[in-house]
């Protein structure tokens, strides 16, 4: 596996694992239009070239396929995780954690967060599994649907 800067060719790959991942993680937990809606908008072509201009797009390819992918931003005291995705048939293969650690290489002396809807297991096994700890939980909206979140924190400070 390897980890790089995303391109504009693989915008269309970061899509495809973007609609298979959500609907595999949300379905149950979201309406569908909610999930749809979503994945509309934050996964838009327009919304994919914002994101790779901004720098924090990487993916992760497996035998020259993309199976995951990582947007992360650093604002003045935090790196922020907005998506840390897999296919869902990649899952459990240390692709998340790859990706996760390729956001914190900026500045591995911030903490990261990431934010996960509440009930998305996986998600949330997944960040406690990197050492991720819970925090505050915030309900919000998304698409018109009620949604809570809990947010996330990975301390600089190494484990030990």
């Amino acid at each position: 596996m390897r980890v790089r800067p995303a391109t504009r060719d693989d915008l269309v790959s970061v899509r495809r694992v973007a609609d298979a991942a959500y609907w595999d993680s949300y379905a149950g937990l979201l309406k569908p239009e909610t999930v749809g809606r979503f994945l509309e908008t934050s996964y838009s072509p327009a919304a994919l070239r914002r994101r790779l201009l901004a720098g924090g797009l990487h993916v992760a390819e497996w035998e020259d396929q993309i199976v995951g992918f990582v947007d992360a931003e650093n604002s003045e005291a935090t790196t922020i995780v907005g998506d840390v995705t897999t296919e869902p048939r990649f899952r459990r293969h240390g692709v998340g954690r790859a990706l996760v650690e390729v956001a914190r290489i900026a500045d591995p002396e911030r903490p990261v967060r990431a934010d996960v809807v509440l009930g998305n297991i996986d998600g949330e096994r997944f960040l406690e599994a990197l050492g991720f700890v819970p925090g505050e939980v915030m309900a919000t909206t998304l698409h018109e649907e009620e949604i809570v979140e809990r947010r996330w924190w990975l301390s600089s400070e190494p484990a030990g």
